[in-house]
């Protein structure tokens, strides 16, 4: 289990990604508590139609998970190291806070005096959390095999061909944002730039780090012209003839390079171009 929750999961929590969960949210509860009425129901209590009381729940739902990818949106939250566990947390608390909202719109929708009553406020909470919860466990369970499977399958199909190492000294000139701090980088020897705050880290093939004030995407755009340099993920820049093997998991692939030990993500956005360079550069 401690394998399981400590996993890698993909991020899905993008504004555009968010809507399609969250209307697909929206139409599978209707269709659950319509078709299967998972709770018992006093139709005597309701100021509406069964059905529409349905709508109004699946409504408050889509609404809070909307509001919550916002949120995460504005706080810039990447799926670097996104894992099951913060998966789970997340749509737990995001659970929680639809039955409470649930608990709060109980007078528009209920003919009760007590429905701001502690009772109901578990009650609201705790049926929330038992249909949600199951429908998570297995859904974030299944899709991280379905994911895995899906990735590995596509990593396999990647030639990696063994390269002579290159001797040959290929300079460029690299302007960082403190002109005394710019430099020249022998590309032959670049493996791979990873972003740290207001820093890029660049490992060299001789174990060396160079540590330079300036963004990732102002190296990328520098080494733009070499086919064999690519960004694979929003903080990571990689040779890819530094690749030595590739595997997949449910956020895409993680690579190894040669004379490291990092493991380098590619993101879920940038497998197909991957795929691309990876052809062009082992031709």
């Amino acid at each position: 289990m401690k394998n399981f929750f400590n996993s890698f999961y993909p991020f899905y929590y993008d504004v555009r990604t968010g809507i399609l969960i969250g209307v697909l949210i929206f139409i599978l509860s209707i269709l659950f508590s319509f078709l299967f009425e998972p709770f018992e129901v006093n139709y005597s209590e309701l100021k509406y139609s069964y059905f529409i009381v349905v709508v109004i729940h699946s409504l408050v739902s889509f609404c809070v998970f909307m509001i919550v990818t916002l949120f995460l949106n504005s706080k810039k939250s990447e799926e670097k190291d996104w894992k099951v566990k913060h998966e789970l947390i997340l749509l737990l608390t995001i659970l929680l806070l639809i039955g409470v909202v649930q608990f709060l719109i109980r007078d528009f929708i209920y003919n009760k005096d007590d429905n701001w009553s502690l009772r109901y406020l578990f009650e609201e909470v705790r049926n929330t959390l038992l249909v949600g919860g199951l429908f998570i466990f297995i859904i974030t369970s299944l899709n991280i095999e379905r994911l895995k499977s899906n990735y590995n399958k596509r990593a396999h199909k990647i030639k990696i061909d063994e390269k002579e190492e290159i001797n040959e000294r290929e300079e460029i000139q690299i302007t960082t944002q403190v002109k005394s701090d710019d430099f020249v980088l022998n590309i032959n020897d670049f493996n791979f730039a990873k972003s740290d705050k207001n820093y890029v880290e660049i490992y060299l093939q001789n174990s060396d780090i160079l540590i330079k004030r300036m963004t990732i995407r102002s190296l990328e755009t520098q080494l733009f012209n070499y086919n064999f340099i690519l960004k694979t993920h929003r903080s990571f820049i990689v040779n890819l003839r530094s690749i030595i093997d590739i595997k997949g998991n449910a956020q895409g692939y993680k690579l190894s390079l040669k004379n490291s030990d990092a493991k380098i993500p590619v993101s879920r956005n940038q497998l197909t171009l991957f795929e691309e360079k990876m052809i062009q550069v082992n031709i």
